[in-house]
């Protein structure tokens, strides 16, 4: 039986001092059981089945979450399971102050994102923790579909640093890391950005900006295909 399978036929509770099962799903598991191995370095924000997971593939491994309830509740099943914990590195903390301390660029073969999941601490989650995976390194982003997660879902996979790999239980990304992020200043070169989003005006505001920017573009389309047109306009603006 693998790992994967035994938590799914214990199903243990770690969260709120053992009274809340709240692990990830079966698929989600096997992804990272798949993914982790001896020699694998690996973090994740929050605790719980995965970081079982994880001590059982060995590999090196560091767990952030506040409540230090949840660390001894898994290393208690992972000696009642025999797994060896002693590469696992628990810190009892919030992950927004404690991975700009440890998240080295290029340090990590793999990370998982499941820790807070209130507005914006998968965001913050992320831009540590990209950094510090290497590339050909993996990430898995738990529950993308929580408004305060789905964005980055959608910036991984329009941005060519990243290659989507799979939706385990149509619930979390799994993603590749092709490149480092350029530098970036102009933030209309991201494709993310290329079109604005106007959901935030009232409906009659909402047209006149959308009809706006749509003119924009079509402007700056056309004048990338004819530069004539281009310095004409930018001159009858220069004569307004």
């Amino acid at each position: 039986m693998t790992v994967t399978q035994q938590l799914s036929s214990d199903l243990p509770a770690f969260h709120q001092g053992g009274a809340a099962h709240w692990s990830a799903l079966p698929g989600i598991l096997a992804a990272l059981e798949q993914s982790v191995g001896p020699g694998v370095r690996s973090i994740e924000t929050g605790c719980g089945a995965s970081t079982v997971v994880f001590a059982a593939g060995g590999g090196e491994h560091t767990v952030i979450s506040p409540d230090a309830r949840e660390h001894e509740l898994v290393r208690t099943y992972c000696d009642e399971q025999g797994i060896d914990h002693s590469r696992v590195t628990f810190v009892a903390d919030s992950s927004d102050r404690v991975l700009p301390q440890i998240a080295t660029p290029g340090s990590l073969d793999l990370a998982f994102i499941d820790g807070a999941h209130s507005f914006p601490y998968a965001i913050v989650d992320w831009h540590y923790l990209s950094l510090a995976l290497k590339v050909g390194g993996r990430m898995l982003v738990d529950d993308v579909a929580i408004p305060a997660i789905t964005p980055l879902f959608h910036f991984m996979k329009s941005d060519a640093a990243w290659r989507y790999e799979s939706l385990p239980d149509n619930r979390a990304a799994l993603f590749t890391k092709l490149a480092e992020p350029a530098a970036i200043e102009d933030y209309t070169k991201q494709p993310y950005n290329r079109r604005s989003d106007f959901s935030f005006a009232p409906p009659l505001t909402r047209a006149r900006l959308m009809g706006e920017s749509i003119a924009t573009r079509s402007r700056r389309s056309v004048g990338r295909r004819i530069p004539a047109l281009r310095t004409a306009y930018r001159r009858l603006n220069e004569q307004r």
